[in-house]
């Protein structure tokens, strides 16, 4: 996918968009959303008036802001409003812009959208060899006529989405497949090319939107495995997220040694991680990680990483030299500190507001690696899922 942030763009396999026509407020519906374990949430209400779609708006963000950035919130035609919300600090991930909107290209140019993801949306050929450069992802579609968006252009089918997939993967965007689609859709869209599935009625009409969400990324992985055989994997993501549960699971099934950067780092310094951060400070302890990662990546291995180590571009440097498949443990952050809360271990980990502020700061970097979410499943359960693929 698009390289243009120096990492590659990957999305979650479901994602959820909102639906206006039912009763719950946009609010309740993303906050549910972002509770289940959906990283990354549309607010689409095309007949809500402009005043009361930005109150709305402005509402998410400042939680998600709160909630160390989850979940992603990408706003659905409204570049104006997009603006309006950056200048209060509370700019989106990211902002979907249809054919008859402002060209993505504009909307890059405009104060505040700068660093926003844009994407679009896509309905044939002539489309799919197009796409708007500023754009690093689009909804390619409709793959059959859906009864949540009216005026849709004719459904392309099984055909017309692997065409797409190949044409918008060829430029670097990642797409997205779109338009009336289930569960039972997922693997054949995902063996067709897809990076992700956007669904709407689907997900509001689950009963377990949770249950959903991992069965779709199931069907994800089982088109395309997570990794390789004899392929190292590199854990990143929040304290608290499972990093230190899921590497051993890991290491064992794949016959792979499991090594912690942070226990390394202690071992080879005969200091606890709080001492360094006490006695040396931050910048220090950043320094001994990007020293001693490359040596646990010279053969393969599961290794873990602290919370903050893959924002730095010298360790995603030493793990695409190695060849390892980073990958994200995306958990929520508010269950990530209910795990770890003044764990006295946890440098970073003794104030809410900074850890939440951590998390937003780092959510970007983490979500360039696959995301793997466990929707409340145990660490035994997710290792299994994860490599029931590889050989």
């Amino acid at each position: 996918m698009r390289n243009d942030r120096g990492m590659p763009l990957h999305l979650p396999a479901l994602y959820p968009l909102t639906d206006e026509t039912r009763p719950e407020p946009l609010e309740e519906q993303v906050s549910r959303l972002g509770a289940a374990g959906f990283s990354l949430v549309q607010v689409r209400a095309k007949a809500l008036p402009v005043e009361a779609l930005a109150d709305s708006l402005r509402r998410i963000l400042q939680r998600a802001r709160a909630e160390g950035g989850w979940p992603r919130i990408v706003v659905n035609d409204r570049a104006d409003l997009a603006q309006l919300l950056a200048r209060e600090s509370l700019a989106p991930w990211g902002l979907h812009l249809g054919q008859g909107d402002l060209p993505p290209g504009e909307a890059r140019r405009q104060p505040g959208l700068e660093a926003v993801h844009l994407g679009t949306s896509t309905h044939g050929a002539e489309e799919w060899r197009a796409v708007d450069p500023a754009c690093d992802h689009a909804g390619v579609g409709p793959f059959r006529a859906t009864a949540t968006k009216g005026g849709h252009a004719e459904p392309i089918g099984l055909a017309g989405l692997r065409l797409g997939c190949t044409l918008l993967e060829a430029q670097g965007i990642a797409p997205i497949a779109i338009g009336g689609l289930g569960l039972a859709d997922a693997e054949v869209c995902f063996e067709a090319g897809a990076e992700s599935l956007a669904m709407v009625g689907a997900v509001h009409a689950a009963a377990d939107p949770k249950d959903l969400g991992w069965q779709v990324q199931l069907a994800r992985w089982r088109a395309r495995p997570v990794v390789g055989p004899g392929q190292g994997i590199l854990l990143l993501g929040a304290s608290g997220a499972g990093k230190s549960s899921m590497g051993p699971l890991l290491a064992s099934r794949l016959g792979l040694p499991y090594r912690d950067l942070d226990a390394e780092i202690e071992a080879r310094e005969g200091s606890t991680v709080v001492e360094i951060f006490d006695s040396r400070g931050e910048p220090a302890f950043r320094e001994l990680e990007r020293g001693i990662l490359p040596s646990l990546l010279a053969t393969p291995a599961v290794v873990s990483l602290g919370g903050g180590a893959w924002e730095h571009p010298e360790i995603r440097e030493a793990a695409a030299r190695a060849g390892v498949k980073p990958l994200w443990l995306a958990e929520p952050p508010r269950a990530c500190w209910s795990r770890v809360a003044r764990d006295a271990g946890r440098p970073l980990a003794q104030d809410e507001a900074r850890f939440m502020a951590r998390c937003r700061q780092r959510l970007e970097a983490w979500s360039r690696a696959e995301a793997i979410s466990s929707f409340g499943r145990p660490p035994e359960a997710l290792a299994q899922a994860i490599l029931a693929g590889v050989s």
